[in-house]
């Protein structure tokens, strides 16, 4: 009988630690892109399963969001670098703002007024 429940103890730990091995080698596969859904109008970020995109448990992107994928380089996202000029249109006018050469990330800023509307003759 003691023998009996030795083997049994022995198969349990056995069946057990592969079980623990096969669900830590799935959760330690490195992802290759992350996902995420970007709101159109805050810039508010969700992110998806990186491993389930398709499936994610945190749904698909609503249609006041975008997806975007951001790519893996050993299991870490890869960050796409600042774009070197960036344009604002604004009521008063068009500002274009261009990156700067210092270490920081700083743009200088010029902005061209919006021409006003010209008078009308009656």
């Amino acid at each position: 009988m003691l023998k009996k429940l030795s083997a049994i103890a022995a198969t349990t730990v056995v069946l057990l630690g592969g079980v623990g091995v096969a669900a830590a080698s799935v959760a330690a596969k490195a992802p290759t892109q992350y996902g995420a859904c970007v709101s159109k109008t805050t810039g508010a970020m969700r992110l998806l399963e990186p491993n389930r995109l398709k499936k994610s448990q945190h749904g698909k992107c609503r249609s006041s969001e975008r997806k975007i994928y951001l790519p893996t380089k050993a299991g870490l996202p890869v960050i796409p670098p600042p774009p070197a000029t960036v344009v604002y249109k604004r009521v008063t006018g068009v500002e274009t703002c261009t990156k700067t050469t210092d270490a920081t990330l700083t743009y200088s800023c010029v902005t061209v007024p919006a021409p006003s509307p010209s008078p009308t003759t009656s």
